[in-house]
């Protein structure tokens, strides 16, 4: 612990050349905001293993991406954190890496695999560019924990997935089950060929196929074929109704295998909705159990979860397009009106777990901009960042 507060504070002091900020980052509007609010929050992230950075459920908040992508940042050059994982597509991600170590990857190929839920914001090109050098100079590991599949520019599951999940099969078994993974990434359904319970079971069956012959290869199966036919069958799994959060738990079970095939001692930070980040829900969307849950219950006070949220402003639709809501003044007595008491116009405040305590039962919409929430924040993450005002977030056209 000491030594990764020495590190902290070496960090602060040094310019620290090899790691290059975000090329671009200031002027998103970053440059703006208080850098001693977010040196706080990064002051009590810098020694945990793995940092949660949540953000409201909409996906669509341009002030929120220009303060994670700072943080990102600077978790990673001066405290050392040394990998990064989306909310992105397990399987894309899986392929960026073995392109990235072929010396193959494209910086497109990276922001295609994070998917256009951020990656076709504009606040959120610095980062991708950033992370592709650095992961390039193998300096980080990038991944991703989402077992869905599909997507509009996720390429290697909508084009490859398919063929490389049967390819243990034999016969008319490879050749059926390729073409309904395949319809199924591609959602290439019609009346011919319905999305029911006949063809979630053709596809469950597929899956059970796959995994048993990979038991059965034992120790001469392939690792990572062996993980993405488990995420797919938990996606599966879910695929007709997420009921008590089995997409988070197989959230955490990809999260769980990239740190153990990353090198030991890797230090994460994770990138994701608050409403998957927080260590409970309970209150919020009871009988769900989070990815965060699982996170906690693992790392223990070795884990933090930051949620954002706004005094006012407005915010976007995912994927950035539409007209964007108006996020209007936050009610007094609520987390947002109370970070903000006191002398002063800040751009932003960190409300660290501490406050958050003190801070009671109080009403804040850091899950949901469009729903506030009457809860102990303390039980659901470690400390908030309150922005004065949030901008709706547009996708590049």
């Amino acid at each position: 612990m000491m030594a990764r507060m020495i590190l902290w504070l070496v960090g602060c002091l040094l310019a620290a050349p090899l790691w290059a900020a975000p090329h671009g980052a200031a002027g998103h509007g970053v440059a703006g905001l208080e850098s001693a609010e977010i040196g706080r929050a990064v002051q009590a992230l810098c020694t945990k293993d793995v940092v949660l950075l949540g953000e409201d459920l909409h996906h669509a908040s341009a002030t929120t991406l220009n303060v994670k992508v700072r943080i990102v940042e600077r978790l990673v050059r001066q405290c050392g954190f040394r990998g990064v994982v989306f909310e992105s597509q397990f399987y894309d991600m899986l392929d960026v890496e073995h392109a990235m170590a072929a010396g193959t990857a494209s910086r497109q190929q990276l922001a295609d695999a994070i998917g256009a839920l951020w990656s076709r914001y504009p606040q959120f090109a610095p980062l991708v560019g950033w992370l592709y050098d650095e992961a390039k100079a193998g300096r980080i590991r990038v991944g991703g924990m989402d077992p869905q599949a599909g997507g509009i520019a996720e390429h290697f599951s909508l084009e490859r997935l398919p063929s490389v999940l049967s390819s243990v099969l034999t016969g008319e078994r490879h050749k059926g089950c390729e073409d309904a993974i395949g319809r199924q990434n591609r959602w290439e359904y019609d009346d011919a060929n319905p999305f029911d319970a006949m063809a979630l079971r053709q596809l469950r069956g597929c899956l059970r196929d796959i995994r048993h012959r990979l038991q059965a290869m034992g120790r001469h199966a392939p690792p990572e074929l062996s993980a993405m036919a488990a995420s797919y069958a938990a996606w599966l799994g879910f695929a007709d109704g997420d009921s008590g959060g089995r997409r988070d738990r197989a959230m955490y079970q990809n999260f769980a295998w990239l740190r153990s095939h990353w090198p030991k001692g890797t230090r994460i930070v994770v990138w994701c909705a608050t409403v998957h980040a927080a260590k409970s829900l309970e209150g919020a969307y009871p009988g769900i159990r989070p990815f965060g849950s699982y996170v906690h219950a693992a790392f223990g006070s070795r884990a933090a979860a930051i949620g954002f949220s706004a005094l006012g402003g407005s915010y976007g639709n995912a994927g950035g397009h539409g007209a964007p809501h108006v996020l209007g003044v936050a009610a007094a007595g609520s987390l947002e009106a109370r970070a903000f008491t006191g002398p002063g116009s800040h751009a932003l405040r960190f409300v660290g777990r501490a406050q958050l305590h003190d801070m009671g039962v109080s009403p804040a919409r850091i899950i949901n901009y469009a729903k506030p929430y009457t809860l102990d924040w303390s039980r659901v993450l470690d400390g908030v960042i309150v922005l004065r005002k949030e901008v709706a977030a547009r996708a590049k056209s």
